[in-house]
């Protein structure tokens, strides 16, 4: 496909997310915006700080990584404009529906679905729940769950797991216990970027990942899972987050920034909590420091602030 062919295509789709934005009257909260983030390695932002997703094209086809049945028909419109490769895998940060339930815009094309056991585990319980009263809201013909069909993973893993597509390497890595039961990063040697789903967060509040009024997020796992990504010291420009926009060649940075996100606050609360505050009287009054004053997506807030004073309540810490 030709550099021009390749640059109507993506006019063409950004006319058409702003013409569907339009129709229905206001900004979409689930339009995205393609981010080059390497050569043939694409991150999908939501604007609004909801889910990102990215993929990566090869010889031998393209690899998706997240996927939100609210969107993912866009980020599919995308690829079609950059190559006529068909999408082989599609890889899940973890279980959530902004990241998770989007696979079915992919059934043309086949791909394999992975996910970890764990996260296998939770789509087939929390997350196929979440997704049918979803479904069963609204008008259908507005509602993106109505017109699609839940998706479960094909293949599961344990630990460690690499794909090879052409030349291409995806190292995928169960974190462990962090922002869900079981978060996956993406390392992709050849791009130098890592695709961090939500273990990353920029410039916005992180979520507590919540599925069916269940909330798996794990403060101190969280803050373990960054320190052993940092550890491996990996050769990489780019960092690329599951909410907020993607800073390309920044880094570690991103990731220090984030630990030091959850360390600042969580203690900022043990010191209101030792000053005998309660809940509600640190959500009334509580302030980010000013690193964090500028993130967006305050309404987050008082939800890890419960999750900070109850583990630290629980473990101590």
């Amino acid at each position: 496909m030709s550099a021009s062919m390749r640059g109507a295509g993506v006019l063409a789709v950004l006319v058409s997310l702003a013409g569907a934005a339009c129709a229905q009257g206001g900004a979409d909260r689930n339009a995205l915006i393609p981010r080059q983030i390497a050569d043939g390695a694409f991150m999908m932002e939501n604007p609004t700080g909801s889910g990102n997703a990215g993929f990566v094209i090869t010889a031998d086809g393209v690899l998706v990584f997240d996927a939100d049945v609210r969107n993912a028909d866009q980020t599919l419109a995308f690829i079609r404009t950059q190559t006529d490769k068909k999408v082989r895998y599609v890889v899940i940060s973890h279980a959530a529906g902004d990241h998770a339930t989007g696979v079915w815009h992919y059934r043309e094309d086949r791909p394999i679905f992975v996910a970890t056991r764990r996260q296998m585990r939770d789509m087939y319980m929390q997350e196929k729940q979440q997704f049918e009263e979803r479904k069963a809201q609204g008008q259908p013909e507005r509602n993106p769950y109505a017109r699609a069909d839940y998706v479960t993973p094909e293949l599961g893993f344990e630990g460690v797991m690499t794909i090879q597509l052409a030349d291409v390497t995806f190292q995928l890595t169960d974190e462990g216990h962090g922002h869900s039961t079981s978060d996956v990063t993406m390392f992709v040697p050849q791009k130098r970027v890592i695709f961090m789903g939500d273990l990353l967060n920029t410039e916005i509040h992180p979520g507590q990942s919540e599925s069916a009024g269940v909330i798996f997020a794990n403060v101190n796992g969280w803050i373990a899972s960054l320190d052993r990504v940092m550890a491996r010291n990996l050769a990489v420009d780019t960092y690329v987050p599951g909410h907020g926009p993607v800073h390309l060649g920044r880094g570690v940075a991103d990731l220090e920034e984030q630990r030091r996100y959850f360390v600042t606050m969580r203690d900022r609360v043990s010191r209101r909590m030792a000053r005998g505050d309660d809940l509600d009287k640190i959500r009334k009054s509580f302030e980010p420091p000013e690193e964090f004053a500028g993130y967006r997506r305050t309404e987050r807030l008082n939800n890890f602030l419960n999750l900070f004073f109850h583990q630290n309540v629980e473990r101590g810490y």
